[in-house]
């Protein structure tokens, strides 16, 4: 795998630079106008890759002069790569910012990630796949996914799972905080499965007369996650730095 990737929250600290993690700063987002908003950074801070959201963006702006503002920010930064973390299916505004940014990417030798419905937007772009499934296995959407774009282009987007399902399920479960569910698991005291397709833990429960599936991760099971993508031979993979950080060594020390 060519690049581990941690997207790293604004003003947070992380010990990522030694298992090999290069941050994806997520200090940034295209705002009203289609202009580039950003929270304070030390000034001093330089690499790694930007991290460019779209939430709460409304209306129209011009797509070329949001580009260039992004493209200046990255060089004065020094920043090596974007990461799109375009939400949805693609608007005609979004869907020309990725456009102009895999262009400009592709002429400075920088990678640009992008969610798969912005995969044809963004030609030569590495297209993030979630490792979130709720049917079929995570190696057969992988699998599709490298053999649709390129094992060169495909890069794992790490979620971190925490979802209850009433039974039958359909769609993505209720999302659990990490509190509430080791509240289940104290009280429940459930017995715990590990599912080899899904790569992750669950167990069930009755709730009154209806039943649950509970859906979680773990630290093996993200280095399930892990190993799977890299014996696919995916390019790069994105972790999210709030859930993981505490178990770095769990998951990428020599022990792991």
């Amino acid at each position: 795998m060519k690049e581990l990737l941690l997207a790293l929250p604004a003003g947070r600290s992380t010990q990522g630079a030694r298992f090999g993690l290069t941050p994806a700063h997520m200090a940034y987002r295209v705002g009203p106008g289609l202009r580039l908003l950003g929270q304070r950074l030390p000034d001093g801070l330089r690499g790694g890759l930007m991290l460019l959201s779209c939430a709460g963006l409304e209306g129209g702006g011009d797509p070329v002069n949001c580009c260039r503002q992004v493209l200046g920010e990255c060089r004065r930064r020094g920043y090596r790569g974007i990461v799109c973390d375009f939400e949805g299916m693609p608007s005609d505004i979004l869907g020309r910012t990725a456009e102009i940014l895999a262009r400009n990417c592709a002429a400075q030798g920088w990678p640009l990630y992008v969610p798969e419905p912005y995969a044809p937007h963004a030609p030569g772009s590495r297209v993030l796949i979630p490792s979130a499934v709720t049917s079929g296995t995570l190696e057969r959407r992988l699998r599709e996914a490298a053999e649709r774009y390129g094992p060169h282009r495909a890069a794992l987007a790490v979620e971190w799972v925490r979802e209850d399902f009433p039974l039958p399920a359909a769609g993505r479960g209720e999302p659990v905080d990490r509190e509430a569910l080791d509240e289940m698991l104290r009280r429940l005291q459930p017995a715990t499965f590990f599912d080899r397709g899904l790569c992750a833990h669950y167990f069930t429960y009755m709730a009154g007369p209806k039943a649950h599936f509970v859906l979680y991760d773990s630290p093996r099971s993200i280095r399930e996650k892990l190993g799977l993508a890299r014996r696919l031979g995916l390019c790069a993979a994105l972790l999210p730095q709030p859930e993981i950080e505490a178990h770095l060594e769990e998951i990428f020390g020599p022990n792991a």
